[in-house]
C-alpha cells in the first residue's frame, strides 16, 4: 500500500466541514481528512498559498465539437452578414477539401438570422464549404457542398438539427483531432478541470471508441460518455468502455415539436438507462416532466435534465419532487446577454437560468459549459452564478457556485486524481503516489 499524507490548507467543498488541514491518500483513493497519522507515510507538504481541492467537472459539453471547432475557421467574431462573408473568403480548404468554419451567432449579427447558401458562394470559390454555427444545432451549406450532400432542393442550405445529412461530409483527420486534444486538455488542467460529461445526443459505439482513440495517446480528463437514446445497443449503462464511462441515454426533443418523449424515456429506463433530457424552454420543460413522472429511473440512478434554461415555478416544484438533477450552464448569462435582452420579456428574465430557486429546493444541480457554446472554463461559471448579470434573486455565494462546479467534495473513496492544488497561477494535479 503507498501512503501519501498532503499536509496545508485543505477546501472540501463539504459544508460539515469545509476546511481540513490534510487528506491522507492510500493506492491513490482519499483514505481520510483531517487524519492523526504521523508515521510510516510520505509526506507532501503545500507552499504558503497552495490550496487542496477537488478538481472541476465540466457536466456537459461536446468533446468531438469542440476539438472540430479549434481545427476550423473561426468566425466567432463576426457582427454582420457581410463581416461573416468577408472573414470566410480568408479560409482555405482542409486536408480533405471543404472549407469548415464555426463560431457565428446568428442573434449577434446586424441581421440577425443565418447567411444563406447563395451568400456563401459568392466568397467560397466553388469549394464546398459547410459553416456551423455556435450553438451547433444549425448549419449553413454552400451550392457545391450542398451538391455533393445530395441536397440541391435545399434552398437557402440553412440545415437544422440535419446531422442525417451532416454526417455525410468528410470527417476531420483523427491526427488532426488529436493535437486539438493535446492543447486543450492541456488548458483544461491548468485551470484544474479533472472530469467531463460528454452530452452529444448522437453518441453511438463508433463516436464512443473514438473518444476512446484520442483520450488514449492525449492525456485526457476523466471522461463520462451519454450515448443517444436511439443509439443503445452495445452499451451498458455505468460500464467503462476502453476508459470512457458509459453515461446517461440522452434525448434530444426535434424543433418540430413531434417527439414521444414519453416512449423514448421509457424505453430507455427498460434498457436499464437513466435519461437526460435537453430542456430549453418552458413547454419542452411541461413535455420532459411528464415522460419523467410516468416512467421512473432504474434502480440507483438519477435522470437529469440539461440547461433547464427557462422554468416556471410550479414546474420547479416538480423537479424537486422527482428527485431529477439539473445541469446548467450560468456563463451562457455573460456570453448571450445581448440575445436574451433583445428577445425575451422582462417577466422571463426572472425564470432564466434559475439556481437559488433550485438550491432552494434542495435540487442537485451542477455546471458545465456546453462547449464549444461557451468555453470550458470553471471560473467564469463561477462569476457568472454569483454576479447574475440578469434576472433577480437567482446568485448564490461563492461556496455554493464552487461545489456545484466541483467534481465532487474531498470524501473518502475520491480518487487522487479528481483533486488539484490551486493558487494565483492556476492549477495542478496532486502528485505523490503511485
Amino acid at each position: 500500500m503507498t501512503r501519501l499524507l498532503v499536509r496545508g490548507q485543505v477546501h472540501t467543498f463539504d459544508p460539515a466541514r469545509p476546511l481540513a488541514s490534510n487528506v491522507l491518500l492510500s493506492d491513490g483513493v482519499v483514505e481520510a481528512v483531517d487524519s492523526d497519522i504521523r508515521q510510516d507515510v510520505d509526506t507532501l507538504d503545500l507552499d504558503p498559498g497552495d490550496i487542496l481541492q477537488p478538481g472541476w467537472r465540466d457536466d456537459h459539453i461536446h468533446l468531438l465539437s469542440t476539438l472540430a471547432s479549434r481545427c476550423s475557421f473561426d468566425l466567432s467574431n463576426a457582427d454582420s452578414v457581410s463581416h461573416l462573408l468577408e472573414r470566410l473568403s480568408c479560409a482555405l480548404p482542409g486536408g480533405n477539401g471543404w472549407i469548415r468554419a464555426w463560431g457565428y451567432e446568428a442573434s449577434s449579427l446586424v441581421e440577425r438570422r443565418h447567411p444563406t447558401s447563395h451568400e456563401l458562394d459568392r466568397t467560397t470559390r466553388g469549394v464546398p464549404t459547410v459553416v456551423h454555427d455556435r450553438t451547433g444545432h444549425v448549419a449553413v451549406v454552400n451550392t457545391a457542398a450542398a451538391r455533393a450532400l445530395g441536397i440541391q432542393s435545399q434552398t437557402d442550405g440553412v440545415l437544422v438539427e440535419r446531422e442525417d445529412i451532416l454526417d455525410r461530409t468528410p470527417t476531420l483527420a483523427v491526427a488532426d483531432l488529436k493535437t486539438a486534444a493535446e492543447e486543450l486538455f492541456g488548458e483544461w488542467r491548468r485551470g484544474g478541470l479533472v472530469a467531463i460529461t460528454d452530452a452529444t445526443h448522437t453518441n453511438d459505439v463508433k463516436a464512443v471508441d473514438l473518444l476512446a482513440n484520442i483520450a488514449e495517446t492525449c492525456g485526457a480528463p476523466r471522461i463520462t460518455a451519454m450515448v443517444g437514446v436511439d443509439r443503445l445497443d452495445g452499451f451498458r449503462y455505468g460500464e467503462i468502455r476502453r476508459g470512457i464511462q458509459v453515461g446517461h441515454a440522452k434525448v434530444m426533443p426535434d424543433v418540430q415539436g413531434v417527439t414521444d418523449l414519453g416512449r423514448l424515456v421509457r424505453g430507455a429506463h427498460e434498457e436499464g438507462f437513466p435519461v437526460a433530457i435537453h430542456v430549453m424552454d418552458i413547454d419542452t420543460l411541461e413535455q420532459a416532466l411528464l415522460a419523467l413522472e410516468a416512467s421512473r429511473s432504474p434502480i440507483n440512478t438519477v435522470d437529469r435534465l440539461e440547461h433547464c434554461s427557462l422554468a416556471l415555478p410550479e414546474q420547479l416544484d416538480r423537479i424537486r419532487k422527482l428527485g431529477v438533477l439539473v445541469c446548467t450552464q450560468p456563463s451562457f448569462l455573460s456570453y448571450r446577454l445581448d440575445k436574451y435582452l433583445n428577445e425575451l420579456s422582462d417577466v422571463e428574465h426572472n425564470w432564466l437560468w434559475p439556481l437559488r430557486s433550485l438550491i432552494k429546493r434542495d435540487i442537485h444541480v451542477t455546471f458545465s459549459s456546453d462547449s464549444p457554446v461557451v468555453p470550458a472554463d470553471p471560473d467564469e461559471w463561477i462569476e457568472a452564478a454569483i454576479s447574475r448579470p440578469l434576472g433577480s434573486g437567482e446568485d448564490v455565494t461563492k461556496d455554493a457556485a464552487k461545489k456545484m462546479a466541483a467534481v465532487s467534495t474531498i470524501t473518502p473513496g475520491l480518487a487522487a486524481d479528481m483533486l488539484v492544488i490551486a493558487n494565483d497561477h492556476g492549477c495542478r494535479p496532486v502528485t505523490g503516489w503511485d
